[in-house]
């Protein structure tokens, strides 16, 4: 099912939107950012992956610290995520996570999706 998407995530010291197309297959959405390709999985816990010039994947469900990874051309990097906030409703989804690698907090994000069917 072809959908209309608005999404956005910001940390500290920088915010990016995206406002386009996507495709919802049961309950997966994918779509292309520029060069990146993200797909997002809402089930029992969210997975966000995106895919450039390197692949990140992370889990999230709240009050749990999940482990994700971080694969690039330089090597893969074990990193984990704590859900702070997660709020899922039928068409909307926002998350505040802290982003950890090796113990030490890098950052806290809030990623926001908003989703319509395409008529």
């Amino acid at each position: 099912m072809k959908i209309n998407i608005k999404t956005s995530i910001k940390n500290k010291e920088e915010r990016h939107t995206f406002k386009g197309k996507a495709i919802k297959n049961q309950n997966t959405i994918t779509y292309k950012d520029g060069n990146t390709l993200t797909k997002i999985k809402i089930d029992d816990i969210i997975t966000i992956e995106r895919t450039n010039e390197y692949k990140i994947i992370i889990n999230l469900k709240k009050g749990i610290k999940l482990k994700g990874k971080y694969i690039t051309k330089y090597g893969n990097i074990n990193i984990e995520t704590y859900a702070l906030e997660l709020i899922k409703k039928e068409n909307k989804l926002k998350i505040k996570y802290d982003l950890i690698i090796n113990n030490e907090l890098i950052d806290t994000f809030t990623y926001y999706c908003e989703y319509s069917i395409d008529s």
